[in-house]
């Protein structure tokens, strides 16, 4: 039996779709992927979920380059399949920088003024970051499909962060955790329609070509109901550019794994 037409069009346009070819991406290139996981948001108290949660380790090596330990990356994900007719605008302005190191320097073993946690990705790749959005359809902020997707991501990073990795030990050795890298960010089905402007000056808008990163200030609830206030950045990816993101995480953990494995 042929499959009625809107149903192919369902299912290639839905956000489930994206959200699964993520999903495979991610465990094709090794990651260790939990799909759609529950936490509960302290806020509220209810229990929410998000897209993918994905893990991986890199080995920390000795000075005879034995596996001594490993440095854990954690991905907190949404995944957001943006239409074709959707246009979105983000306001750009310059990145706090000294932030940004406090920021990185908060996952140990990264140390402030060091050469190596200057080349971490969320001071090498760029001096720019996206402060506020909009898209075509939004209504209110809290309607704006981005607006929800960081929403979700930092939600639930903030919920489930700390936790032991859960990705299977290697081979032939056991796996003891020197550091644990945790990242937010919101993949994006194409940033065709998806476009820039500065911040303080009159710009005419330019598409954007390459991942970015969104600065934000999170006030929130911890898990021991203690009111905090973070400087975060939230790293917004093409699926087509996953790969070079991938990349870019894979050298901070090597850094790490470096930093960790000689203190």
């Amino acid at each position: 039996m042929a499959v009625p037409e809107g149903v192919t069009k369902l299912v290639s346009e839905s956000g489930n779709n994206f959200h699964a070819k993520v999903a495979r991406w991610m465990q094709s290139d090794g990651w260790h992927v939990s799909v759609s996981p529950y936490y509960l948001d302290q806020t509220q108290n209810k229990p929410r979920e998000i897209d993918l949660v994905a893990e991986k380790l890199w080995p920390v090596l000795d000075t005879f380059n034995r596996p001594i330990g490993d440095v854990a990356v954690r991905l907190f994900i949404e995944c957001k399949f943006v239409p074709s007719n959707s246009y979105s605008v983000f306001w750009f302005t310059d990145k706090d920088m000294e932030a940004a190191e406090k920021l990185i320097c908060s996952q140990k073993p990264f140390r402030p003024d060091n050469t190596y946690t200057k080349k971490h990705h969320y001071l090498a790749r760029s001096n720019r970051v996206a402060k506020l959005f909009t898209t075509k359809t939004d209504r209110s902020t809290e309607n704006d499909p981005y607006y929800k997707a960081l929403t979700q991501v930092l939600n639930a990073m903030v919920s489930m962060r700390g936790r032991p990795a859960s990705v299977p030990a290697p081979k032939k050795r056991a796996t003891r955790t020197m550091a644990l890298l945790e990242f937010p960010l919101v993949v994006c089905s194409s940033f065709q329609q998806t476009y820039g402007v500065d911040f303080y000056a009159n710009s005419t808008p330019e598409k954007i070509a390459n991942n970015f990163q969104l600065e934000i200030q999170y006030a929130y609830l911890d898990r021991n109901g203690t009111q905090r206030d973070e400087h975060l950045l939230l790293d917004f990816v093409e699926f087509s550019q996953l790969n070079a993101f991938v990349e870019s995480i894979g050298n901070d953990a090597e850094i790490a794994a470096y930093l960790a494995g000689t203190n």
